[in-house]
């Protein structure tokens, strides 16, 4: 994974250098074909990135102590709380609140690449601006769903177990 984050970081200074250069000679971004390869490529690294972090969060292993033993979870325990994690991450984009800072990003992004001109700075600055408060609104959501749905598994745990026929 680290060798995958350093080529990333390369290759996205490379695109950043090939976009300054394009811009300066005022050629359009959408024409430059050096420019439009190596926009692929770092999509592909950003691809292979995620696809390596699925590959170590598929193998997490969750560990707690009970009664001074270290115990695992199962497999599909975990991959319960990852599809509580995704079920309420689309659950949070689709209330109201939440959306109007995700509605504010797309529109941002649609006018920042509407004539795909990135030499208008105040646009992509103000792109930056949504797509940082559309994150913060969603992490905050996750964090807050995650502390309820913690202390219900919490108290589901230390509740008595009773079997019934």
């Amino acid at each position: 994974m680290h060798n995958l984050i350093h080529k990333y970081e390369e290759e996205k200074r490379k695109l950043n250098e090939l976009g300054q250069r394009s811009l300066e000679q005022e050629i359009p971004l959408s024409t430059n074909e050096a420019l439009q390869a190596q926009s692929r490529r770092v999509d592909e690294l950003i691809n292979q990135m995620y696809q390596e972090k699925r590959r170590y969060s598929d193998a997490l292993r969750l560990n707690f102590c009970l009664g001074g033993d270290v115990v695992s979870f199962p497999a599909w325990f975990i991959q319960t709380i990852q599809g509580r994690l995704d079920e309420v991450s689309a659950r949070i984009e689709r209330q109201s609140e939440p959306r109007q800072a995700f509605e504010e990003e797309r529109k941002a992004f649609q006018a920042l690449f509407a004539s795909m001109d990135i030499a208008r700075k105040p646009e992509f600055e103000y792109w930056e601006d949504k797509l940082s408060l559309k994150h913060s609104v969603l992490y905050e959501r996750l964090y807050l769903q995650g502390l309820k749905d913690g202390m219900q598994l919490a108290n589901a745990f230390a509740a008595p177990f009773v079997l019934s026929d």
